[in-house]
């Protein structure tokens, strides 16, 4: 749930209050998002514990989510959110 927070506060805040910033730094977010998809996807792979690789595969979900936010659309945006709510419900279900 507070890796959920962390894309609310992109969606409340930084693309609100600073939209040139988000705009100006949108590329490096893509870069860290993307690397952070693949981190932790390996780690996931490595991982035998079941509540470990659910934690680390949500890592790798936020990623997406994140390239979605700064993706600059509606539908990426949308997307997002679509994504933190169905694996918040799941991942608490898993749990």
């Amino acid at each position: 749930i507070l890796l959920k927070l962390g894309g609310y506060g992109f969606l409340r805040f930084s693309l609100i209050l600073f939209p040139e910033a988000s705009a100006f730094f949108t590329p490096f977010i893509f870069i860290l998002s993307v690397f952070g998809v693949i981190y932790a996807s390996v780690s996931t792979l490595q991982q035998v514990d079941l509540k470990k690789i659910i934690a680390y595969s949500s890592v790798g979900h936020m990623g997406l989510v994140t390239i979605g936010i700064f993706s600059s659309n509606i539908q990426g945006i949308i997307g997002a959110i679509f994504l933190m709510v169905g694996h918040g419900i799941t991942s608490s279900a898993l749990f």
